[in-house]
């Protein structure tokens, strides 16, 4: 299992400091600064198609099925390209919500969303010693081991693309510990549709 710091380096990632940011949603262009890094996001990068090769070379999870669902969950909102853009700009660039890679770190280092954080599906399951530390990263708060979520941070979470579920299990194994539907969002299209649409790829 991943240790403690590597865990909530994954939770946290690092938080967008207080940025400048601007972006043009009708064009797919943002820029905005996160964890003191400026970041821009544009359509027609120049390495799509290389990581769109990448991205669809990786084989079905079929685990429970082998093209995800529109929906994770009935309560959670499935959100598009310029939805994830939204986000970045009016959330993650303002230190209200995090982008978060639900994919192992083998698959997170082929490449990711600029701005987005690694929380791999796995350090949020039951038996993992530290995920009261990470839910805690994430904003909840605790007392005599009850969680109260009002202060945890919106999540918009992915994962490969449709192929995979790694998103829906991250999903899943939140709202089993309590976080708020309400809270949490699923980018279904994922790195496989992210580059499709040439959208910039980070390693």
């Amino acid at each position: 299992m991943f240790g403690r710091s590597l865990i909530l380096a994954a939770a946290l990632g690092a938080y967008a400091i207080a940025a400048q940011a601007q972006s043009d949603l009708a064009r797919a262009e943002v820029s905005f600064v996160f964890d003191g890094v400026s970041l821009t996001i544009s359509p027609n990068s120049a390495e799509a198609p290389a990581y769109a090769a990448r991205f669809a070379a990786v084989p079905a999870s079929c685990d429970p099925d082998c093209i995800g669902p529109k929906r994770v969950a009935d309560s959670i909102e499935t959100v598009t390209e310029p939805e994830v853009l939204d986000f970045l700009i009016n959330g993650v660039a303002q230190s209200q919500g995090l982008l978060v890679d639900a994919r192992m770190p083998a698959g997170r280092s082929m490449g990711y969303i600029p701005g987005s954080v690694s929380l791999p599906y796995e350090t949020m399951g039951e038996n993992n010693a530290f995920r009261d530390d990470i839910l805690k990263a994430l904003g909840a708060r605790s007392f005599e081991d009850v969680f109260n979520f009002a202060d945890a941070q919106p999540l918009v979470v992915f994962d490969n693309g449709p192929s995979q579920n790694a998103a829906g299990q991250l999903i899943a194994h939140l709202l089993k510990a309590g976080y708020p539907p309400e809270k949490l969002r699923y980018y279904r299209g994922g790195m496989q549709v992210w580059s499709v649409v040439g959208l910039t790829v980070q390693e």
